[in-house]
């Protein structure tokens, strides 16, 4: 699986997926600074319940049974937060910092380094938090203030793609979304000739909402007595979910629910 072809089913908002080197000496960084810069950053956010609560997370600790680096790409398309450990220059780091930068937003990354690290030519132009591990308690303060502001601007430039896909719903974009909003997946067929002005314009809408980034279509192929059978639906993408949410068609704990339950493309 290539970064090229691995889809992604939306972001976790949650999520502060860390990108560092798993040897053990490193495990102070993780332990004693990113952790504890969270839970400051959460205290900033005024984050208390668990459905909201940032949390950091690093593949040393995953117990998937699926391919690793399959896993890796699912954390570096879905998180909230990528952040980078640059200290000692490791390779497999800058390899994963490199997709996450060639594929997802600026606001979406954060590098962290030792105060004396010294960049290398392709890292020099590049802005990143300096840490002082013999003070790691106002290191992790400061770091806090980054991962809010991270937040922020990231949640700023999202508002705008919402209203500006809400704002973009035609008339019959707009019907399908009033029939099918209560449901995170759906599917539409022509029962009778008298429908077919109706299934129409449902074509219609959800096309222009698969355009739009709102919807997507979800394929099943099964083997029903060696005859080859698709099943189809059409589900509210994450995009699609929050300008339901924007529109108070569906509730926060919904929208959550549907985040966490968005099809799979592996």
């Amino acid at each position: 699986m290539y970064p090229y072809n691995f889809k992604s089913p939306g972001i976790d908002h949650k999520k502060i997926f860390v990108i560092m080197p798993f040897a053990v000496k490193y495990d102070f960084i993780f332990n004693d600074l990113i952790n504890t810069s969270v839970e400051h950053a959460n205290e900033i956010l005024k984050f208390s319940e668990d459905h909201e609560k940032l949390f950091a997370f690093r593949t040393k600790e995953d117990r998937a049974t699926t391919c690793g680096w399959i896993n890796v790409l699912q954390h570096l398309m879905t998180a909230q937060i990528n952040m980078g450990v640059l200290t000692d220059q490791n390779p497999n780091v800058f390899y994963e910092m490199g997709i996450a930068h060639a594929t997802q937003p600026i606001q979406r990354q954060i590098l962290i380094a030792d105060k004396d690290y010294n960049p290398t030519f392709d890292t020099k132009d590049l802005i990143f938090f300096k840490y002082n591990k013999e003070n790691l308690k106002a290191s992790s303060i400061e770091l806090a203030k980054w991962i809010v502001e991270a937040i922020k601007m990231y949640n700023i430039d999202l508002e705008k793609v919402i209203k500006k896909a809400r704002m973009s719903l035609g008339p019959y974009d707009f019907e399908v979304v009033i029939k099918q909003y209560s449901v995170s997946h759906f599917t539409i067929e022509s029962e009778n000739e008298e429908q077919n002005s109706s299934f129409e314009k449902d074509v219609l809408g959800i096309k222009n909402l698969c355009n739009a980034g709102l919807l997507g279509l979800n394929t099943i192929s099964r083997d029903n007595n060696g005859r080859k059978q698709v099943e189809y639906s059409y589900y509210w993408t994450s995009l699609g979910n929050d300008v339901l949410y924007m529109m108070k068609l569906i509730t926060q704990d919904e929208l959550l629910l549907r985040r966490k339950n968005l099809p799979d493309f592996f």
